[in-house]
């Protein structure tokens, strides 16, 4: 569908200082009074009335508390196509004897029948109890009781707790994790920090369809992924996406969750695209153009529709908002999307939560990036490595010419032969690549490998990705057109993707994932200098804001919500690491059954602030540390605890908390899996070498992190659990909870679902308590 500059969505706003104001229709107040209506049934007994669940499958949910105000979330569903009434109370009871809100208003169709309203003039913490309720043939349908808080007076000394939570994969799991945050009825809010819904429906490599499953009705709106018995799909169309957050939903206790805290939610990837930046999705990992204005709209609009955030506030945070409709158009759909805001939480808590996907640049090595490429020659390289280090030029290139690829021109006329073979060569295997991973036809895919052939096999190419297609070739051709792998000697030397470890021409490795740490530091350096841009993950906008609320804050905790990690995620397997203490393990790395290419240092994950390396460093060092802000993170489906650089300017420093997932496969099982992939197709003999060190990741990213040039270090690591975190802020500390439970082993806590059996999934939650106090952190 296209958009019309006219409204999609709109949230209410409803004053609490006086009940029965009215009616309040979709396109305005009404002035025509409501209707007497008669007291809901609160719990519908069996008497011949039908249970409210059948008009109300997604309950309810409220979010956004502010000192005065609060968003309120429900759907209803039934057989007619017209907008439907809906009577919303809210009352300071769970009785409803004294209600506060008393309200008609409409579910509009073209908003899949979502209604959302903005309650203002609450009193600032207080508990308040609300409930929709439809009328049908004159029986009342109610929704359960919801419950929800509103945030303390800016002025409040009060001790405020919260959860932080993310990652919530349907597919084949259930989400026990949350069983410890209803086993806690006395948190203010929980904080959702993205990946509240997966866009696909069984991709094979993270999803299993064992179990709970669902498909799209819309399949022809849906993206089509993979061949053969790997093929699923993904969201595209706006049903596509409406109906996954539907499916979430039907979760029993998600909507418990969502029925007795208020939530303060951002998104990360999946809400709209694995791994996406902007509106360009990466699931083909470049082998087509996933650059979709219209997806990416229809994702952002079904999140507001469905997600009790205030997004209007949020898109215009200068307008005192009063009663009445409030519109918002596709002029606030990306590219303009806003949904960076800040909450205060009495004196002590400023939470500011960020959003990392809808501004970020590409990622820094294309997953189509051509592995030879070089990208910095050797005066480039000579020159970064002089000025980085403060050596002398001839130092520098000497250096140059000891560590990095030789290379040549392939346009050299002496090379003519060679680039037409290597030109023909690199068609075919692009022509592979296009059937395999696009279903393209033989003809079409031949087309397409011949173009991109003819695109990057040009300029400076490195002779050790020249030399592994060389290796490749039948006698017979290396007969006929005279070709040998490329001599090195004399020839100038620099970094290429093959450098950072890129080795396929579409792939996510080498690209976003596991690539080698100190010549992408240098790159990403080098990009940063000539282009700035490339780094600025916020946008200068967010950045301005982001720095501003830091300044000007005066709350005791400076939180901020992050949906992604600040926790340096490494893993050295290089000479130069820092020992393990286990002496069977580091005589096992230092030994040659690890392959040459593994003995570095390498970046787990790059889509995440590990990718922007020299932007990380600036932000930590010139916005987090020097005002102790707090980073609460998820995304990373693994659990760290991490302690950034003291501040020159003020002695104070950051620290962060990432959470691992509430049932999303955990970084262990994707590193495993991830190495196992790598050794099979670069040194298929060192397969069990690195199966063998799967025991050891957690112990392995720690003392990564402890060398001198690695400035932010972690406390602990946790690459192997789910679990969810929970905060204690007062006057005096800053408290972290973080609730793991293993993901594997006799009993699955994860594909299992333990919703009749939580004393039993409590048992095997284990905690850990780390406490900020006056500058510093300690495990207690």
């Amino acid at each position: 569908m296209s958009y019309t500059r006219r409204k999609f969505l709109s949230t209410i706003v409803i004053s609490a200082s006086a009940v029965a104001l009215g009616s309040l229709a979709g396109c305005g107040s009404s002035s025509k009074k409501s209707e007497p209506i008669p007291t809901p049934t609160p719990e519908p007994k069996p008497t011949g009335l039908q249970p409210g669940e059948m008009y109300f499958p997604q309950s309810l949910m409220s979010g956004d508390p502010k000192s005065d105000s609060i968003i309120l979330w429900t759907r209803i569903e039934d057989s007619i196509t017209s907008d439907i009434g809906v009577q919303l109370q809210v009352a300071t009871d769970q009785a409803f004897t004294d209600i506060r809100v008393d309200e008609m208003l409409n579910a509009y169709s073209g908003n899949d029948y979502c209604l959302k309203v903005r309650v203002t003039d609450l009193d600032p913490y207080t508990t308040y109890y609300y409930r929709f309720v439809y009328i049908k043939d004159e029986v009342q349908y109610v929704t359960n009781v919801g419950r929800t808080k509103t945030a303390p007076a800016s002025d409040a000394d009060q001790q405020v707790k919260f959860a932080f939570v993310s990652c919530q994969d349907f597919v084949g799991r259930y989400y026990n994790a949350y069983l410890s945050v209803l086993d806690n009825p006395e948190l203010d809010f929980i904080v959702h920090l993205g990946d509240y819904v997966y866009e696909t429906t069984g991709d094979p490599e993270f999803q299993t369809t064992d179990g709970r499953s669902f498909q799209f009705t819309d399949l022809e709106g849906a993206i089509k992924i993979g061949q053969g018995s790997n093929t699923y799909y993904a969201a595209q169309s706006l049903s596509n996406y409406r109906q996954l957050y539907k499916t979430y939903r039907s979760d029993a206790v998600l909507r418990e969750v969502h029925e007795n805290f208020p939530m303060i939610a951002i998104w990360d990837d999946h809400e709209f695209s694995d791994d996406s930046w902007q509106n360009v999705a990466t699931t083909t990992d470049g082998a087509s153009d996933e650059k979709n204005l219209q997806r990416k709209q229809d994702s952002e609009r079904v999140y507001f529709e469905y997600m009790p955030i205030d997004h209007e506030h949020a898109s215009d945070k200068t307008t005192e908002f009063s009663q009445g409709e409030l519109a918002i158009t596709e002029d606030h759909l990306f590219p303009n999307t806003t949904i960076y805001r800040d909450f205060n939480f009495g004196k002590h808590v400023q939470l500011l939560m960020t959003d990392f996907r809808t501004h970020r640049p590409d990622h820094l090595i294309p997953e189509d990036a051509f592995p030879g490429a070089v990208v910095m020659d050797q005066n480039t390289t000579t020159a970064v490595i002089a000025q980085a280090k403060g050596i002398p030029l001839t130092h520098a290139l000497a250096f140059v010419q000891a560590t990095f690829m030789p290379y040549i021109n392939i346009d050299a006329p002496q090379h003519n032969v060679l680039k037409n073979v290597l030109t023909d060569i690199v068609a075919g295997l692009y022509k592979a690549d296009y059937m395999s991973m696009l279903g393209d036809d033989a003809a079409t895919a031949s087309a397409k490998g011949a173009t991109m052939a003819a695109s990057v096999v040009k300029g400076n190419l490195v002779i050790d990705y020249l030399n592994e297609i060389i290796k490749q070739l039948p006698d017979s051709l290396k007969s006929v057109y005279a070709i040998k792998e490329i001599s090195a000697d004399g020839l100038e030397r620099g970094v290429a993707y093959f450098t950072m470890g890129k080795s396929s021409l579409f792939s996510k490795f080498g690209s976003r994932y596991l690539v080698l740490k100190d010549v992408f530091d240098l790159y990403a350096g080098y990009r940063g200098s000539i282009d700035p841009a490339s780094q600025n993950a916020y946008g200068d906008k967010q950045l301005g804001w982001l720095g501003q609320q830091i300044a000007t804050s005066t709350a005791t905790w400076k939180v901020m919500g992050s949906s992604v990690s600040f926790a340096p995620l490494i893993f050295d397997l290089s000479d130069s690491r820092v020992s393990t203490g286990i002496p069977q393990l580091e005589g096992m790395l230092s030994s040659d059954a690890v392959p040459d290419f593994f003995k570095n240092r390498f970046y787990v994950n790059v889509d995440h602030w590990d990718g922007f390396p020299q932007a990380k460093v600036k932000i930590v060092n010139e916005l987090l540390s020097p005002a102790g802000v707090i980073t609460l993170s998820g995304d990373v489906h693994s659990s760290y605890v991490t302690e950034h650089p003291v501040s020159n300017l003020t002695g104070q420093r950051s620290f962060g908390f990432t959470a691992s997932s509430i049932s999303s496969g955990t970084q262990g099982s994707f590193i495993e899996d991830a190495l196992q992939n790598m050794a099979a197709s670069l040194a298929p003999d060192s397969a069990e070498i690195f199966k063998a060190l799967s025991p050891f990741f957690n112990l392995l990213t720690k003392t990564a992190s402890m060398r001198d040039d690695v400035p932010t270090k972690l406390v602990m690591s946790e690459l192997w659990k789910h679990g969810i975190g929970m905060v204690t802020a007062n006057g005096e500390s800053f408290d972290v909870e973080l609730h793991q439970f293993a993901s594997t082993g006799d009993v699955e806590y994860v594909t299992e679902s333990f919703y009749d059996k939580r004393a039993d999934f409590l048992e095997a939650v284990v905690v850990s308590n780390y406490q900020v106090l006056d500058g510093g952190l300690t495990a207690i």
